[in-house]
């Protein structure tokens, strides 16, 4: 079920990934020390073969990655300072693959880092992330964020939409039957941090979020991997009280079942997910089990028909 792939040419967690007319395209992350990049590598499933891209204007880790006619976006981010203090961005680069060059979008409203994403439409939307003033101490205080906003590509700029209902980060976005929702999360709770089971639905027309009875993760989860695949949902390792984990699962909308799957052969999570194919989907670096060092590998599931 499983395959190994080339290793990507430099080690990385928290990478902005997507597919893109049958290649992968990696953006950012974090790298060895926690250095923040600006490179750009660029996946040939064909070749089994990594390439450079141009590099990011802005280095960054924890950005979220959007295709829109062609264009992908990278959003948000963040990344260390020399004083040890972070600074999360409200950036938006805009990335033409054929040209291989970039342009400056509109900044957000907001700095999110490490937030949610979903297209629909002509719409990008981002939801939650680091909370804003949690630049000192790293994540173990944060409270996380509930800010949400939309970016209409015709309009060229951004605005606020519903809070999420639950504030965090190391969320996922995605679109499920035709529906936007988020997956899991973390924030600190006052006493300790707590990982989330939730998916939340957010209703775009009544600009509301809303809940589907009884659906939620098998398990909470944070810094998991997650795709739409042929209609379903895709849960790969992350990260919850019981640490870095190698489950992996997927939610059927029309029977409302989660199927478990064959484990990552080893723990990982803020990894790129990304599907590329009718039966392959690509989990690339990541967080090893100590969540520290990054990792360089790209393993591959093969999915059944």
């Amino acid at each position: 079920m499983w395959k190994i792939k080339t290793s990507l040419q430099i080690p990385r967690s928290h990478p902005a990934t997507l597919s893109h007319k049958g290649k992968i395209y990696v953006f950012g992350g974090g790298g060895p020390n926690f250095l923040s990049l600006d490179s750009v590598e660029i996946y040939d499933p064909v070749s089994d073969a990594w390439s450079w891209g141009r590099p990011m204007p802005t280095q960054r880790s924890g950005a979220v990655a959007a295709i829109v006619n062609n264009r992908i976006y990278v959003i948000g981010g963040g990344y260390k300072k020399p004083d040890g203090k972070f600074k999360f961005l409200t950036t938006v680069e805009i990335y033409d693959p054929e040209r291989d060059n970039w342009e400056t979008g509109p900044d957000m409203l907001m700095p999110h880092d490490y937030p949610g994403v979903a297209v629909s439409g002509r719409h990008i939307y981002i939801m939650g992330g680091h909370h804003p003033d949690a630049t000192e101490g790293g994540p173990s205080k944060d409270p996380g964020f509930s800010f949400c906003e939309v970016l209409d590509i015709s309009k060229g700029r951004w605005a606020e939409i519903a809070s999420l209902p639950v504030p965090r980060f190391a969320l996922k976005g995605a679109v499920l039957d035709e529906k936007i929702i988020v997956t899991g999360g973390v924030a600190f709770t006052g006493k300790s941090l707590k990982e989330y089971d939730l998916i939340d639905i957010y209703n775009p027309s009544g600009n509301v979020w809303e809940k589907e009875d009884g659906l939620s993760l098998p398990w909470p989860a944070a810094g998991h991997g997650v795709c739409i695949h042929k209609g379903c949902l895709y849960i790969f390792g992350g990260y919850s009280t019981e640490g870095i984990n190698t489950r992996v699962t997927c939610y059927n909308p029309l029977s409302k079942l989660w199927i478990p799957l064959p484990p990552i052969d080893k723990p990982r999570a803020a990894m790129g997910v990304v599907s590329i194919s009718d039966r392959e989907i690509y989990l690339i670096g990541g967080w090893e089990v100590d969540g520290r060092t990054v990792m360089d590998t790209v393993i591959s599931y093969q999915v059944d028909e």
